[in-house]
């Protein structure tokens, strides 16, 4: 809002002021922030927005979530924020920051551009938006009432933070604590928000009996007395807004609040509206109706109805406004100052008047079609008691909501559809089969939302009209969705067998079916998933059927299914099928098989060592299976691509993707995968507070005993105890999740060996340091039991191809001779430095470096290979930005006194006539000085001999006037201070 005025008034939160205050200026200093004030209704939350941002020089935009009988509004709170700042820019200003973002016309009609939208483009352009707004002056986003804002704004927010890196932008949100009951998206939101930087929260405590007495004193201009603050406080409970109330129209003198004020809420919030004149309080019993903030226009159509002159609502509303009722945005629209007030005057009214009043709102909003906000004219009608009319616009509702990828939205409309199935006109709504294909509509929806388990109820409901000897196909079809939505609500372990079985025996009069099938193969998967046998001979059978079906559907999903099979031990097979299967999908516009094809083709290229093939394709896959409305399931391609980008020490890209997915807030399997890559990131990058939030979200997320993503979690626990510095702690934890399992480790297990040995080999390591054998040999025994237990020779089928497998390998038996402190830890460490190299894996060969420099340096003697193993593990953890690597490098490099600098070249200016008459060669040797090499180091580097670089340095110190190599050095770091 651009014309913010101080409330003079304001009193009782000088420390949160300051706090807020704080957050403005690192904005402007380039420090982004994202902040939650809670508190209850009344506590004044928005106040203290409100008082902050007009201290600020700051740019200031608003918007509020809409909040009317439970229906939601995409992006409503992001649009009503853009609007404000569209509202006050000048044309240049709007055409240079709406640049190539046409399709933000989806969430502001008025930019008058119409076309196509990408709703999966809507969080990225909003970010975009903000972030050129921003940086043409520092800004601040405030959006009220962040409790009732809706699932895809709360996406789009998650977008922005997961992307703050140094804008001048801030996000100032307000909540109320008593408005999230179990269930509420905002829970999960706040919880992945809490493990992103940038995020804070401010809880706002009631007001003590100080900031009573100052609060009152704002108010009425003087200092009450003790016993008045006190009463107040008492009747208030330090509630900022009742405060107010409960004084207007005291003097300031009196002891005590006369016996006419209220100590009930709802009259406390009636006092200030009862002080209104009758056309007044009838204007605003009828703003009330509307349930969201409403232009006069609206609200001057709807009073014409009760007699009131259009020439009356302006000063109606100012009236309002002056009193504290109302309060007007930058765009006409009009809203409580309170919304609780909306509340109490609705309950206010009889249903008679309240149906006549939301009557006369449908009628207004259907006459301007273009206004019409279809979930409003839902509530309206339901409220009027027009049940057909409601039934009608929550399906388009949905409809629209389904156009703007906002599958929760989407899903709220359907159900409330379904709730209203029996009350409905049968002409309207149509008869049972249409009644099972809503059911089945919302349960896919419900889906892809991230609400399995509702999805199985609606799914068991459809069941429950279904005759299953008259409609043995629909019946088969429905069980199946029924078992794969219950897999995934039962922190997921083993699918439901018997319920692919009954599909199957459903089926068995239609041997040629679509169903017979995807009903084989959804058993295969599941057979194969859980190393069942059967599994490749369901599989075959459910591809035959699908071929004799004609279904090209139902045979995609059964060549995706044995794919999945195939993977196990035919990863070429594998990859083959799964294209076959995306391939199929896509023709015919089955994202899920999609989605699943893309997840097995990625773990057949990993597996054949296609590192980057396999993290190309999957990341296309995440952005264009989720554009197709893929739904949560898209987010596990994101999950495993960006652990792949990591592997491919590709971090910045991996951090690009992590950002679009993290936004997402997905839960179950494809949230897991997310915060494991995110962990593993964080963990690499020397984050570790916050990947031990997103590694502790994940076991909340999943099942301990989940068995695809076992390997991956226990791979990221014990690097992230390592982090910690819990070696022992992380030998502990791992070993039963690597040799008690129910059935034989896989080849994905094989992958996790490496790091088990560095944690034994650590834990032995802190146990040497503190003189205690005990804890040496209970490190050896644990890392001699995992290869005792383990049933074959590790790495021996090849995962991720043959120079993986050596890299592999290499570490494995580094690892082992540092945990048994053999003498043939160097020798070991060279193997791995030179395994990791050709496996094109640099973190891992940094790590190999600084741990072959490590036991070199431990034999007494500073080798030249040591030094250059240091510096170039240096590099690698610099360019990484591998923070905690990069600290153990440099300390070694300490204690070892090898200096870690590398040499810069020494060009000089076309003025510098000094360093222009070096040779080229000369140049080269006077780098190396800069960097602190030794004649033999620098010989070594160029390949020349120890008498050569003398000559050279001797030279240069003649043609530069230096007296020794250090003075030729400064002298150059002088002349070239930009390098």
């Amino acid at each position: 809002m651009g014309g913010l005025r101080p409330d003079h008034r304001f009193a009782g939160r000088a420390a949160e002021q300051r706090f807020l205050g704080d957050v403005l200026l690192d904005a402007v200093a380039g420090v982004p922030h994202a902040i939650v004030i809670h508190g209850e209704a009344g506590i004044g939350k928005t106040r203290l927005a409100r008082e902050v941002c007009s201290d600020s020089q700051l740019n200031v935009l608003w918007g509020s979530s809409v909040h009317f009988g439970g229906a939601s509004v995409p992006f409503a709170p992001i649009a009503g924020a853009l609007q404000d700042w569209l509202s006050r820019a000048d044309a240049d200003e709007r055409a240079e920051t709406l640049a190539g973002t046409d399709e933000l016309s989806a969430l502001l009609p008025s930019l008058g551009v119409s076309g196509g939208v990408d709703a999966t483009r809507l969080p990225m352009l909003v970010d975009l938006v903000l972030n050129r707004i921003a940086v043409r002056r520092p800004t601040v986003v405030v959006v009220d009432d962040l409790q009732w804002a809706d699932v895809a704004s709360l996406d789009a927010m998650a977008y922005l933070i997961a992307g703050f890196r140094s804008q001048p932008l801030v996000l100032l949100a307000t909540c109320r604590t008593e408005e999230r009951g179990e269930g509420h998206p905002l829970h999960s939101w706040l919880a992945d928000m809490r493990r992103m930087p940038f995020f804070g929260e401010l809880r706002l405590d009631p007001l003590d009996l100080d900031g009573t007495s100052s609060e009152i004193e704002g108010l009425l201009g003087q200092a009450p007395d003790v016993e008045l603050a006190a009463e107040v406080l008492a009747r208030s409970d330090g509630n900022p807004y009742l405060v107010e109330l409960m004084v207007s129209g005291l003097s300031g003198a009196e002891r005590t609040l006369p016996a006419t004020v209220p100590a009930a809420l709802r009259e406390a919030l009636l006092a200030a509206w009862h002080s209104l004149s009758d056309q007044a309080r009838l204007v605003t019993r009828i703003l009330a109706v509307g349930g969201r903030p409403t232009s006069s226009a609206v609200l001057t159509e709807v009073a014409a109805a009760h007699g009131l002159d259009a020439s009356s609502i302006t000063p109606c509303l100012a009236e309002a406004h002056d009193r504290g009722v109302v309060e007007t945005a930058p765009d006409g629209t009009s809203w409580f100052r309170h919304p609780l007030l909306a509340d109490v005057l609705y309950d206010g009214l009889s249903p008679d008047q309240a149906a006549e009043l939301h009557t006369d709102y449908i009628r207004v909003l259907e006459s301007r079609p273009t206004e019409i906000e279809a979930a409003d004219l839902a509530i309206h009608n339901e409220r009027a008691g027009n049940l057909d009319a409601t039934y009608h616009w929550s399906l388009v509702a949905a409809d629209h909501a389904e156009g703007l990828r906002a599958p929760t939205e989407e899903a709220i409309q359907l159900r409330r559809a379904c709730a209203l199935w029996e009350t409905v006109s049968p002409t309207i709504r149509g008869g049972r089969d249409e009644r099972i294909g809503l059911l089945r509509r919302t349960s896919a929806v419900c889906e892809r939302a991230g609400w399995p388990e509702v999805s199985v109820t609606l799914l068991t409901e459809a069941l429950s009209l279904v005759n299953r000897k008259q409609q043995p196909l629909l019946a088969s079809n429905l069980l199946v969705l029924r078992a794969n939505c219950r897999w995934q609500s039962t922190s997921p372990a083993m699918a439901d067998l018997d319920e692919f079985l009954e599909a199957i025996e459903l089926t068995t009069d239609f041997p040629e079916s679509a169903e017979r099938a995807v009903a084989f193969a959804e058993l295969a998967e599941t057979e194969g998933m859980h190393g069942l046998p059967n599994a490749e001979m369901h599989a075959d059978e459910g591809v035959r059927i699908g071929r004799t079906s004609g279904s090209v559907q139902a045979l995609g999903r059964a060549v995706c299914a044995r794919a999945s099979v195939l993977g196990d031990y035919a990863p070429l097979a594998s990859l083959a099928e799964a294209d076959l299967s995306l391939q199929m999908a896509t023709a015919c516009g089955d994202t899920n098989t999609a989605n699943d094809a893309a997840i097995i083709r990625f773990n057949a290229l990993h597996e054949l060592g296609r590192w980057a093939e396999a993290a190309e394709l999957t990341r296309a896959a995440y952005f264009s299976t989720l554009a197709d409305g893929a739904g949560s399931w898209a987010y596990f391609l994101a999950g495993i691509a960006a652990l792949e980008l990591i592997d491919l020490d590709r971090w910045d890209e991996c951090r690009a993707l992590l950002r679009s997915a993290l936004a997402g807030r997905s839960a179950g399997i494809p949230g897991a995968a997310v915060r494991l890559a995110a962990s593993r990131l964080s963990v690499r990058s020397g984050r570790t507070e916050e990947a031990r939030q997103h590694f502790d979200r994940v076991l909340e997320l999943i099942s301990d005993n989940f068995n695809p993503l076992r390997p991956t979690v226990t791979f990221i626990g014990i690097e992230l105890m390592l982090a910690e510095g819990a070696a022992a702690e992380a030998v502990t934890w791992a070993r039963p999740r690597l040799t008690a399992l129910d059935q034989p480790p896989d080849p994905w297990d094989d992958e996790v060996l490496p790091l088990y040995a560095w944690a034994a080999a650590e834990a032995a390591r802190v146990a040497r340091d503190r003189g205690d054998p005990a804890g040496v040999a209970a490190a050896v025994e644990a890392l001699d039991g995992v290869i005792d237990d383990w049933p074959r020779e590790p790495f021996v089928d090849a995962m991720g191809g043959v120079d993986v497998q050596a890299m592999n390998q290499a570490l494995w038996a580094a690892e082992i001779s540092r945990c048994r402190d053999t003498p043939d830890q160097p020798e070991r460490w060279r193997r791995a430095v030179e395994t990791c190299g050709a496996a094109g894996c640099r973190w891992y060969q940094a790590i190999a470096q600084w741990r072959c420099a490590e036991a070199e340096l431990a034999t007494g003697w500073t080798s030249p290979e040591a030094r250059d193993m240091l510096r170039q593990a240096h590099r690698s953890a610099v360019e990484l930005g591998a923070g905690p690597l990069q600290t153990e490098v440099e300390a070694l490099a300490r204690r070892a006194r090898i200096d870690l600098h590398e040499p810069v070249p020494v060009v000089p200016v076309a003025d510098d006539p000094v360093l222009a008459g070096l040779t080229d060669r000369e140049r080269e040797v006077l780098a190396f000085l800069v960097a602190g090499r030794s004649n033999g180091e620098i010989a070594k580097e160029l390949f020349i001999s120890d008498k050569t670089v003398s000559v050279h340095v001797s030279n240069i110190l003649r043609k530069t006037g230096t007296t020794s190599r250090v003075a030729a050095a400064a002298l150059a770091e002088r002349r070239l201070p930009d390098q």
